[in-house]
Protein backbone atom coordinates (compact mmCIF):
# COMPACT_ATOMS: atom_id res chain seq x y z
CA UNK A 1 0.00 0.00 0.00
CA UNK A 2 1.25 3.59 -0.80
CA UNK A 3 0.72 6.60 1.06
CA UNK A 4 1.06 9.44 -1.37
CA UNK A 5 1.78 12.98 1.02
CA UNK A 6 0.00 15.86 -0.29
CA UNK A 7 2.74 18.80 -0.99
CA UNK A 8 1.03 22.02 0.43
CA UNK A 9 2.78 24.02 -2.19
CA UNK A 10 0.76 22.09 -4.97
CA UNK A 11 -2.27 22.97 -3.48
CA UNK A 12 -1.26 26.95 -2.80
CA UNK A 13 -2.60 27.99 -6.32
CA UNK A 14 -6.04 26.64 -6.10
CA UNK A 15 -6.29 28.09 -2.09
CA UNK A 16 -5.43 31.49 -3.17
CA UNK A 17 -7.91 31.42 -6.11
CA UNK A 18 -10.72 30.89 -3.88
CA UNK A 19 -9.73 33.35 -1.34
CA UNK A 20 -9.38 36.30 -3.61
CA UNK A 21 -13.07 35.08 -5.17
CA UNK A 22 -14.08 35.01 -1.25
CA UNK A 23 -12.75 38.47 -1.13
CA UNK A 24 -14.21 39.90 -3.88
CA UNK A 25 -17.45 38.58 -2.27
CA UNK A 26 -16.80 40.74 0.22
CA UNK A 27 -16.35 43.96 -0.77
CA UNK A 28 -19.17 44.38 -3.87
CA UNK A 29 -21.13 46.97 -2.63
CA UNK A 30 -24.70 45.16 -1.85
CA UNK A 31 -28.31 47.25 -2.64
CA UNK A 32 -29.09 47.88 0.90
CA UNK A 33 -31.12 51.01 0.54
CA UNK A 34 -34.10 51.51 -1.33
CA UNK A 35 -36.54 54.77 -2.34
CA UNK A 36 -40.08 53.51 -2.08
CA UNK A 37 -42.00 57.18 -2.06
CA UNK A 38 -41.33 60.64 -1.52
CA UNK A 39 -44.63 62.89 -0.34
CA UNK A 40 -44.05 66.94 -0.65
CA UNK A 41 -47.03 69.00 0.56
CA UNK A 42 -46.32 72.96 -0.30
CA UNK A 43 -47.12 75.43 1.93
CA UNK A 44 -48.71 78.58 0.98
CA UNK A 45 -45.45 80.50 2.01
CA UNK A 46 -43.58 78.36 -0.39
CA UNK A 47 -41.82 76.33 2.19
CA UNK A 48 -43.04 72.23 2.01
CA UNK A 49 -42.95 69.48 4.37
CA UNK A 50 -41.56 65.62 2.70
CA UNK A 51 -42.09 62.72 4.05
CA UNK A 52 -39.54 60.16 2.48
CA UNK A 53 -40.16 56.48 2.86
CA UNK A 54 -37.22 53.77 2.35
CA UNK A 55 -36.57 50.47 2.83
CA UNK A 56 -32.78 49.10 4.23
CA UNK A 57 -31.96 45.38 3.45
CA UNK A 58 -32.49 43.21 6.93
CA UNK A 59 -29.09 41.69 6.99
CA UNK A 60 -27.31 44.91 7.01
CA UNK A 61 -29.95 47.24 8.47
CA UNK A 62 -27.96 48.33 11.64
CA UNK A 63 -24.42 48.47 9.86
CA UNK A 64 -25.51 51.65 8.51
CA UNK A 65 -25.19 55.13 10.92
CA UNK A 66 -28.14 56.97 10.87
CA UNK A 67 -25.70 60.12 10.40
CA UNK A 68 -24.87 59.59 7.35
CA UNK A 69 -28.11 58.83 5.64
CA UNK A 70 -29.43 61.94 7.35
CA UNK A 71 -26.19 63.57 5.41
CA UNK A 72 -27.06 61.76 2.32
CA UNK A 73 -30.74 62.74 2.09
CA UNK A 74 -30.35 66.29 3.03
CA UNK A 75 -27.79 67.09 0.74
CA UNK A 76 -30.10 64.86 -2.18
CA UNK A 77 -33.20 67.01 -1.79
CA UNK A 78 -31.53 70.12 -1.29
CA UNK A 79 -33.60 72.84 -3.59
CA UNK A 80 -32.18 76.31 -2.58
CA UNK A 81 -29.35 77.56 -0.67
CA UNK A 82 -31.20 77.39 2.74
CA UNK A 83 -30.28 73.75 4.38
CA UNK A 84 -32.43 71.27 4.30
CA UNK A 85 -33.88 70.23 7.80
CA UNK A 86 -34.76 66.74 9.16
CA UNK A 87 -37.87 66.78 11.36
CA UNK A 88 -37.72 63.56 12.57
CA UNK A 89 -35.85 59.98 10.99
CA UNK A 90 -35.95 55.91 11.46
CA UNK A 91 -35.20 53.37 9.78
CA UNK A 92 -38.13 52.98 7.08
CA UNK A 93 -39.52 57.22 7.24
CA UNK A 94 -38.13 60.60 7.39
CA UNK A 95 -39.76 63.80 7.39
CA UNK A 96 -37.95 66.85 5.84
CA UNK A 97 -38.48 70.91 5.59
CA UNK A 98 -37.78 71.77 2.62
CA UNK A 99 -36.83 75.56 2.32
CA UNK A 100 -37.98 77.84 -0.18
CA UNK A 101 -38.98 74.93 -2.57
CA UNK A 102 -41.34 76.86 -4.45
CA UNK A 103 -41.48 80.72 -5.15
CA UNK A 104 -45.07 82.17 -4.85
CA UNK A 105 -45.94 85.06 -6.99
CA UNK A 106 -49.47 87.36 -7.13
CA UNK A 107 -51.62 86.95 -10.15
CA UNK A 108 -54.40 88.17 -10.94
CA UNK A 109 -56.05 85.07 -10.83
CA UNK A 110 -54.23 84.01 -7.55
CA UNK A 111 -50.66 82.40 -6.32
CA UNK A 112 -48.69 81.26 -8.59
CA UNK A 113 -46.44 78.75 -7.43
CA UNK A 114 -43.21 77.27 -9.03
CA UNK A 115 -41.39 74.43 -7.55
CA UNK A 116 -37.80 73.73 -7.62
CA UNK A 117 -36.50 70.67 -10.13
CA UNK A 118 -34.88 67.78 -7.79
CA UNK A 119 -32.41 65.62 -8.71
CA UNK A 120 -32.13 62.52 -6.78
CA UNK A 121 -28.78 61.06 -7.78
CA UNK A 122 -27.05 63.89 -5.70
CA UNK A 123 -27.90 61.67 -2.54
CA UNK A 124 -26.55 58.71 -4.57
CA UNK A 125 -22.87 60.69 -5.84
CA UNK A 126 -22.94 61.88 -2.17
CA UNK A 127 -23.27 58.49 -0.82
CA UNK A 128 -20.48 57.01 -3.14
CA UNK A 129 -18.11 59.48 -1.82
CA UNK A 130 -18.62 58.75 1.57
CA UNK A 131 -16.85 56.00 4.00
CA UNK A 132 -19.27 52.89 3.47
CA UNK A 133 -19.40 53.08 -0.64
CA UNK A 134 -17.42 50.21 -0.36
CA UNK A 135 -20.44 47.89 0.90
CA UNK A 136 -23.39 49.94 0.55
CA UNK A 137 -24.87 50.61 -2.84
CA UNK A 138 -28.23 52.53 -2.92
CA UNK A 139 -31.15 53.96 -5.21
CA UNK A 140 -32.59 57.54 -3.80
CA UNK A 141 -35.00 57.47 -7.05
CA UNK A 142 -38.42 57.18 -5.34
CA UNK A 143 -41.00 54.53 -6.68
CA UNK A 144 -43.92 57.15 -6.59
CA UNK A 145 -43.07 61.24 -6.13
CA UNK A 146 -46.12 62.62 -5.55
CA UNK A 147 -45.60 67.07 -4.96
CA UNK A 148 -49.43 68.52 -3.20
CA UNK A 149 -50.25 72.05 -3.80
CA UNK A 150 -51.93 74.43 -1.23
CA UNK A 151 -55.28 73.70 -3.44
CA UNK A 152 -54.97 70.05 -3.24
CA UNK A 153 -53.97 69.61 -6.83
CA UNK A 154 -51.09 67.03 -7.38
CA UNK A 155 -49.24 66.06 -9.50
CA UNK A 156 -46.96 61.92 -9.09
CA UNK A 157 -44.20 61.07 -11.24
CA UNK A 158 -42.81 57.03 -11.27
CA UNK A 159 -39.10 56.22 -10.89
CA UNK A 160 -37.94 59.21 -12.14
CA UNK A 161 -34.35 60.15 -11.24
CA UNK A 162 -35.33 64.00 -11.66
CA UNK A 163 -38.38 65.30 -10.19
CA UNK A 164 -38.93 68.66 -12.96
CA UNK A 165 -40.11 72.27 -11.66
CA UNK A 166 -44.21 72.62 -11.57
CA UNK A 167 -45.83 75.37 -12.25
CA UNK A 168 -49.30 75.57 -10.96
CA UNK A 169 -51.47 78.40 -10.19
CA UNK A 170 -53.95 78.04 -7.05
CA UNK A 171 -56.84 80.26 -8.15
CA UNK A 172 -58.17 82.84 -5.77
CA UNK A 173 -62.29 82.12 -5.79
CA UNK A 174 -62.90 85.77 -5.25
CA UNK A 175 -61.00 86.25 -8.61
CA UNK A 176 -62.66 83.85 -10.97
CA UNK A 177 -64.20 86.48 -12.90
CA UNK A 178 -60.75 87.75 -13.60
CA UNK A 179 -59.52 84.19 -14.66
CA UNK A 180 -62.14 83.72 -17.50
CA UNK A 181 -61.66 87.12 -18.81
CA UNK A 182 -57.80 87.00 -19.21
CA UNK A 183 -57.61 83.41 -20.82
CA UNK A 184 -58.72 83.87 -24.73
CA UNK A 185 -61.61 82.03 -25.10
CA UNK A 186 -60.40 80.34 -28.59
CA UNK A 187 -57.42 78.95 -27.80
CA UNK A 188 -55.44 76.95 -25.29
CA UNK A 189 -51.89 76.57 -23.74
CA UNK A 190 -49.55 73.60 -23.16
CA UNK A 191 -47.47 73.26 -20.41
CA UNK A 192 -44.51 70.93 -21.00
CA UNK A 193 -41.93 69.32 -18.22
CA UNK A 194 -39.84 66.82 -18.80
CA UNK A 195 -36.97 64.30 -17.52
CA UNK A 196 -33.81 65.32 -18.67
CA UNK A 197 -35.56 68.96 -18.60
CA UNK A 198 -34.45 70.95 -22.00
CA UNK A 199 -36.10 68.69 -24.41
CA UNK A 200 -36.64 69.68 -27.96
CA UNK A 201 -40.67 69.96 -27.89
CA UNK A 202 -42.36 69.87 -31.20
CA UNK A 203 -46.14 70.52 -31.81
CA UNK A 204 -47.35 68.87 -35.21
CA UNK A 205 -44.06 68.88 -36.65
CA UNK A 206 -43.15 72.36 -35.58
CA UNK A 207 -40.35 73.08 -33.14
CA UNK A 208 -42.09 75.48 -30.18
CA UNK A 209 -39.01 75.57 -27.42
CA UNK A 210 -37.63 73.74 -24.96
CA UNK A 211 -38.90 72.15 -21.54
CA UNK A 212 -40.06 73.19 -19.36
CA UNK A 213 -42.24 75.45 -21.07
CA UNK A 214 -45.40 76.89 -20.92
CA UNK A 215 -46.99 76.90 -24.88
CA UNK A 216 -50.16 79.79 -25.43
CA UNK A 217 -52.45 80.59 -28.12
CA UNK A 218 -52.95 76.84 -29.67
CA UNK A 219 -56.13 75.40 -31.44
CA UNK A 220 -58.35 73.33 -29.32
CA UNK A 221 -58.08 70.00 -31.05
CA UNK A 222 -55.99 66.92 -31.07
CA UNK A 223 -51.98 67.55 -31.72
CA UNK A 224 -49.08 65.36 -32.15
CA UNK A 225 -46.24 66.43 -29.54
CA UNK A 226 -42.99 65.11 -29.95
CA UNK A 227 -40.11 65.70 -27.26
CA UNK A 228 -36.36 64.67 -28.25
CA UNK A 229 -33.06 65.57 -26.54
CA UNK A 230 -29.82 64.03 -27.16
CA UNK A 231 -29.07 60.31 -26.05
CA UNK A 232 -32.49 59.45 -25.39
CA UNK A 233 -35.60 57.81 -27.50
CA UNK A 234 -38.04 60.34 -28.61
CA UNK A 235 -41.22 60.36 -27.14
CA UNK A 236 -44.35 60.80 -29.35
CA UNK A 237 -47.46 61.50 -28.04
CA UNK A 238 -51.16 63.04 -28.92
CA UNK A 239 -52.71 65.80 -26.58
CA UNK A 240 -55.93 67.61 -26.35
CA UNK A 241 -55.78 71.08 -25.88
CA UNK A 242 -59.01 72.73 -24.99
CA UNK A 243 -60.01 76.18 -25.32
CA UNK A 244 -59.59 78.57 -22.03
CA UNK A 245 -57.52 75.50 -20.21
CA UNK A 246 -53.88 74.66 -19.84
CA UNK A 247 -53.16 71.42 -20.46
CA UNK A 248 -50.51 69.71 -18.57
CA UNK A 249 -48.01 66.81 -20.31
CA UNK A 250 -45.38 65.00 -18.51
CA UNK A 251 -42.41 63.57 -20.59
CA UNK A 252 -39.71 60.93 -19.25
CA UNK A 253 -37.51 60.24 -21.78
CA UNK A 254 -35.85 56.53 -21.99
CA UNK A 255 -31.74 56.41 -22.43
CA UNK A 256 -30.84 54.97 -25.88
CA UNK A 257 -29.17 52.09 -24.13
CA UNK A 258 -30.53 51.18 -20.45
CA UNK A 259 -27.08 51.09 -18.56
CA UNK A 260 -26.71 48.07 -16.86
CA UNK A 261 -27.64 47.96 -13.08
CA UNK A 262 -24.36 47.51 -10.63
CA UNK A 263 -26.93 45.07 -8.45
CA UNK A 264 -26.17 42.14 -10.24
CA UNK A 265 -22.54 42.23 -9.29
CA UNK A 266 -22.49 39.95 -6.11
CA UNK A 267 -24.76 37.46 -8.14
CA UNK A 268 -21.59 37.20 -10.65
CA UNK A 269 -19.21 36.75 -7.08
CA UNK A 270 -21.49 34.09 -5.83
CA UNK A 271 -20.72 32.20 -9.38
CA UNK A 272 -17.22 32.55 -9.14
CA UNK A 273 -16.51 31.48 -5.63
CA UNK A 274 -19.02 28.32 -6.83
CA UNK A 275 -16.57 27.72 -8.99
CA UNK A 276 -13.59 28.08 -7.13
CA UNK A 277 -14.89 25.88 -4.88
CA UNK A 278 -15.51 23.04 -7.02
CA UNK A 279 -12.21 23.96 -8.70
CA UNK A 280 -9.97 23.21 -5.30
CA UNK A 281 -12.86 19.92 -4.84
CA UNK A 282 -10.99 18.57 -8.59
CA UNK A 283 -7.23 19.37 -7.01
CA UNK A 284 -7.89 17.48 -4.08
CA UNK A 285 -9.61 14.29 -5.69
CA UNK A 286 -6.74 14.50 -8.27
CA UNK A 287 -4.01 14.25 -5.78
CA UNK A 288 -5.26 11.47 -4.19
Amino acid sequence: MRVRIHNAQSLFPAMMFGLLCFAFMAVVPAAAFTADSLNITVGTNGDATAIFQFTLDGIIENAIPQSILENQLAQGLATSSSPTQIISFNNSEATLLLKNFATANNVPTGTEYLTASMNFTKAQTALQNSAVSAVISADFSPEITTVTFPDGFSRQFFSSSVLPSIDHIVVNPGQRGIEVATIAPDSGSLEVNTTPEHAHVYIDSIYVGDSPGMFPEITPGNHLVSLQADGFIPLNTTINVKAGNITQLFGDLDFVTTPTKQAAAPDAGIVIAILSLAFCSICLLHRR
